[in-house]
């Protein structure tokens, strides 16, 4: 018996619809969500060039551009070179030098303000050495009236031998430095023909003189420096018609305490010169003077100091 109240039942000929497709949820606030993938960054890159860009960069440089001078060596003053210079009346600084070279070595003549290590054979002083002070108001002495034969040596130069020679009777220790530091008699000493050597107008009064007007400042600014000077000789025997050999250079090095070190100025310096050139031009090392010269300069150092000291060449003046 029918009931009435039931559906009638589907059969199986026709299905059932699919159900509707879901739309996707939106997640929980708070809930992690998933990220998208990023593309490299492109700063390591940059990096990695710049950085090749700069070491590029230096290697141009150092190519191109000349390297500075280095820090000079560390060249303590010892207490056996400073014995030495007192020794010597602090004239002469770290001892009289030592003659290495071959022939007759030099003779010592002392004076009031500098000393000479004089050779008879070649009637040159071959070295002399001299300290200049810091004066504030130096005095000028009238200039001595001429040069003077030294009667201590057996060459006995006569001031004549110059005459018509187109060399110039050449100081190495300075009439101007000497007499303003140590007084009239001391430059008068100056003037003996063991102190002079032969030198071409263009250095002696244009180069030489500039040479000595700066140590005469460094003695000012820094209270007192010492200096050697002297000839140097090639193989090339040129003589003067009394005898006096001409030098091929001339050298000076001047020397300063600087605190508990020491510093140097070394220069060779060639007779043909214009006279204007920077004196930059003409610094070397000792070791070359004393290559040159057959000197041995500042011995009583000890072996590594004096090497590193020998050694250096400066590019810049003080």
């Amino acid at each position: 018996m029918a009931t009435g109240n039931k559906p009638p039942a589907r059969s199986a000929s026709h299905p059932s619809p699919p159900p509707p497709a879901r739309t996707p949820s939106r997640p929980p606030s708070g809930a992690p969500t998933a990220r998208k993938a990023r593309s490299p960054s492109p700063w390591p890159r940059r990096l990695l060039l710049l950085v090749v860009a700069v070491v590029l960069a230096i290697l141009v440089w150092r190519l191109l551009v000349p390297p500075r001078s280095a820090a000079p060596p560390a060249s303590l003053r010892e207490e056996f070179a400073r014995r030495q210079t007192q020794a010597e009346r602090n004239l002469v600084y770290a001892g009289v030098p030592k003659f290495t070279g071959p022939g007759e070595p030099p003779v010592l003549l002392r004076n009031q303000a500098y000393t000479v290590g004089y050779s008879e054979t070649r009637e040159n002083p071959l070295w002399v050495g001299y300290r200049l002070d810091r004066v504030l108001s130096p005095p000028h002495y009238k200039r001595p009236s001429g040069f003077k034969t030294d009667r201590r040596t057996r060459a006995l130069v006569n001031t004549n031998e110059y005459s018509r020679t187109g060399f110039d009777r050449g100081h190495l220790a300075p009439s101007f430095g000497i007499g303003s530091r140590f007084g009239p008699e001391a430059q008068v000493e100056t003037f003996l023909m063991s102190n002079i050597v032969p030198q071409k107008p263009d250095l002696n009064r244009k180069l030489w003189e500039r040479l000595e007007e700066q140590e005469v400042g460094f003695a000012d600014r820094f209270g007192q420096v010492w200096v050697f000077a002297g000839p140097v000789f090639d193989n090339r025997r040129q003589i003067l018609e009394g005898g006096v050999e001409i030098p091929d250079f001339l050298y000076k090095i001047i020397i300063d305490e600087d605190g508990e070190r020491l510093r140097l100025l070394p220069f060779l310096i060639p007779q043909e010169v214009q006279g204007n050139e920077p004196l930059t031009r003409f610094l070397t090392t000792v070791d070359e003077i004393e290559k040159s010269t057959g000197l041995d300069f500042f011995w009583s150092l000890s072996d590594p100091n004096e090497d590193r000291l020998e050694a250096w060449k400066p590019t810049t003046l003080w």
